[in-house]
């Protein structure tokens, strides 16, 4: 879809990663794809993920090696997924379309999740 250019907030960090239009990004985004319509909010942390469109990561939430689905939304202080570990649980984390990972929430490495989790949640 036709949207406006992607916005960089002064703060912003992005290395190595795919930006498209209409994504705003405040926080940081290293070795991932954003698709457009996308928001990063001030703190937020995105390593190694796919965020596909309309996917909303509010401040201070960090989001590592997964798939956010479209209109997912990840609350203030989230944590989905982890770095590569040697434990044979590990894998990507997928959080569905229009879900909602509440504020604190936990999605543990190769969680797949269909449902909205509420804050301080462990999934």
């Amino acid at each position: 879809p036709i949207r406006p250019p992607h916005f960089m907030g002064m703060d912003a960090k992005v290395d190595h990663s795919m930006v498209t239009s209409g994504c705003e990004v405040y926080g940081t985004v290293e070795n991932s794809v954003l698709f457009h319509s996308v928001t990063v909010e001030e703190g937020a942390d995105i390593q190694y993920s796919i965020l596909m469109p309309g996917a909303v990561v509010k401040k201070g939430a960090v989001v590592s090696y997964a798939i956010v689905a479209e209109g997912a939304v990840i609350e203030e202080e989230a944590t989905v997924g982890a770095p590569p570990s040697d434990d044979p649980d590990w894998g990507i984390a997928v959080v569905a379309g229009g879900v909602t990972v509440g504020p604190k929430a936990v999605i543990k490495p190769s969680a797949m999740i269909r449902e909205d989790v509420k804050g301080g949640e462990q999934a």
